[in-house]
């Protein structure tokens, strides 16, 4: 009871002018929590830019990705057709030699015979 009335002056005149200060002490409250509200907003404002341009450049670098990708499989696809053609055309060049070999066989043998032949009427 005694702090109480320390605290609270007795006189009408002292209670007015604990009134004006606490108002004063609470709009100077209010005007540092409105400042710092503000701090905050514009932190938050320039976190949400920054978060927007990271997430811009972050489309950007997915979007790149995907054409390379694209890119990869087209070319993996020419690659793998290449390859068959390639395999293909060994096949076919395998054969050719193969015919050309047993052209070449006849032709010595025919040679051969007409050497022979040519030898038994030259002697």
């Amino acid at each position: 009871k005694q702090w109480y009335q320390r605290r609270v002056p007795i006189t009408a005149g002292g209670t007015v002018q604990d009134n004006e200060e606490q108002v004063s002490r609470l709009k100077k409250d209010y005007d540092d929590l409105d400042e710092q509200i503000s701090e905050k907003e514009e932190e938050i404002a320039e976190q949400l830019s920054d978060t927007e341009e990271v997430a811009r450049r972050s489309d950007e670098v997915e979007s790149a990705i995907n054409e390379k990708l694209t890119d990869v499989g087209d070319l993996t696809e020419k690659y793998v057709t290449q390859q068959r053609t390639l395999v293909d055309l060994n096949s076919e060049l395998d054969a050719l030699e193969e015919k050309l070999d047993a052209i070449m066989e006849r032709i010595n043998v025919k040679a051969t015979y007409h050497a022979q032949c040519k030898n038994d009427i030259a002697s």
